[in-house]
């Protein structure tokens, strides 16, 4: 590819949803953490000139480990996340500042750079899908996001839910057109100047998640498009039990679908 590839891996979720105390990336997925997977995924990805993995502050050292076994390639860090994701990214993207510029620049202030941020909770993400977004910010987009089409019919919310005979109820209002919308999914890739000035812009002006859902979001509000890249129903996000059932059949399944 020829661009240098940077690469946030956001690992500081909580197990909660799960059923687990410890943190989500900790969480056995196949015999090997959630995050060996995740890490292991960019293995294949050429180009990489650093990859930067938030984790509780407490973890530090267990996430350490866990790299050092998956035997990785690629130059890596383990950072402490914020107390928000929006947060952690912000803290992982100083972390690649700290590895030698792929071509003489720092990635916030180089164009030609390509940062991805991903989700380590998408553990199982083809290398495909990481190439896919890479190419596109490559061609000149600079706010990648991977995309799937939405399966079920999607309806708005139109009130307030109440409760009716111990049953919660909510008011249904319009159906949109599911042929104009997406399921996102990560990594979400984008031109490496563009990425820093738009986290640099959201911590100055207090825009928080509520606002800018995830980075593509954060990217447009400095009047960037966002560009859809095909996804995969690989790359789901591990959330709650039947995620990790899914996962761990597709980790065993390497070749079906």
């Amino acid at each position: 590819m020829g661009r240098s590839i940077y690469c946030v891996v956001t690992a500081a979720g909580s197990g909660t949803r799960l059923g687990h105390k410890e943190p989500k990336a900790l969480v056995n997925l196949a015999g090997k953490p959630i995050l060996h997977h995740a890490l292991r995924g960019l293995e294949p990805l050429g180009d990489l000139a650093g990859v930067a993995i938030t984790a509780p502050a407490n973890y530090l050292e267990t996430f350490t480990q866990i790299a050092r076994e998956a035997a990785l390639s690629y130059p890596w860090t383990v950072l402490p996340g914020g107390s928000s994701r929006q947060k952690s990214v912000y803290e992982g993207l100083k972390g690649l500042l700290s590895f030698e510029p792929g071509n003489g620049q720092l990635p916030a202030n180089d164009p030609t750079a390509i940062v991805l941020i991903h989700d380590a909770a998408r553990a199982l993400t083809p290398i495909a899908q990481f190439e896919r977004v890479c190419q596109a910010v490559e061609s000149g987009c600079p706010a990648v996001v991977p995309a799937t089409e939405l399966i079920d019919t999607v309806r708005e919310v139109k009130g307030d839910t109440f409760t009716r005979q111990g049953l919660k109820i909510t008011p249904a209002g319009s159906t949109p057109d599911r042929s104009r919308l997406r399921c996102v999914q990560t990594p979400q890739g984008f031109a490496g100047d563009i990425i820093f000035a738009a986290h640099d812009r959201a911590r100055e002006e207090s825009i928080c998640e509520g606002e800018a859902v995830d980075d593509a979001v954060l990217v447009a509000t400095l009047g960037h498009e966002q560009y859809f890249v095909p996804g995969s129903m690989r790359a789901l996000k591990i959330t709650y039990p039947l995620d990790l059932k899914l996962a761990t059949w597709l980790a065993e399944n390497p070749d079906r679908d």
